[in-house]
């Protein structure tokens, strides 16, 4: 509680000395930082045993659990297992996206340079420092060598504000299923990727729902045939 309150602190501050807000994920010439805007609601709806609306303290926990996500699904990436449904073998579709690793809870270098509100959402700008080693990850995965797709993702609102973190996974799943259209012919068993986003996914409330678009780079490791079984 004593390091969220210093957090709260540090959040004030910047309040008092804000910085030019960046829509770009890292500042321009810099290899060594990723920064971008979070928001969260601030009279979501509530789930059972919550209010309505949020407290500031709430409403930047949650952007930060976001930025902590995303970010790491920028540096290190996702194991993605995907069985496409088939009615007619009467199988349904099963998707895991596993992070390959995250960037840990309270990470200092994962802090906030700028906070405003607007439309009834609270927006964090994060900035994070990268280590050498996640530079180079950078640097792997936006290689030549990986290609690119992009996808669209929704999740229910009525399921709580992580239903977001749900419309990125379909967006990922989506992109995935975009990119193998045009390279296989058959319906295949099951396909395992790992994935890495390529920005901070664009995020939307519309009808009800969390809609996601993502963009992702692909390391395609097997497409299984049903054949093979």
């Amino acid at each position: 509680m004593a390091a969220l309150r210093g957090f709260i602190f540090f959040i004030m501050v910047q309040i008092l000395f804000p910085v030019l807000t960046q829509p770009l994920w890292s500042f321009p010439g810099d290899t060594d930082v990723l920064t971008a805007e979070f928001w969260t609601e601030l009279d979501p709806i509530p789930q059972p045993g919550e209010d309505s609306g949020v407290s500031e303290e709430v409403a930047i926990s949650r952007t930060l659990e976001e930025a902590r996500i995303v970010i790491s699904g920028m540096i290190y990436g996702y194991e993605v297992r995907y069985t496409p449904s088939d009615r007619q073998r009467q199988v349904p579709e099963q998707l895991e996206v596993v992070p390959l690793a995250e960037i840990p809870s309270g990470d200092p270098l994962l802090r906030a340079t700028n906070v405003r509100t607007k439309n009834n959402k609270y927006y964090v700008q994060v900035r994070y420092d990268l280590a050498d080693f996640q530079i180079r990850r950078l640097r792997a995965w936006n290689s030549n060598m990986l290609e690119s797709s992009t996808g669209e993702g929704s999740a229910p609102v009525h399921d709580g504000y992580r239903a977001k973190f749900e419309s990125f996974n379909q967006g990922i799943k989506n992109a995935l299923r975009e990119y193998l259209r045009k390279r296989v012919g058959n319906k295949p068993r099951e396909i395992t990727a790992r994935v890495v986003l390529r920005d901070p996914p664009y995020s939307t409330i519309d009808a009800g729902g969390y809609h996601s678009r993502v963009n992702i780079r692909i390391d395609l490791r097997e497409v299984l045939p049903y054949g093979a079984y």
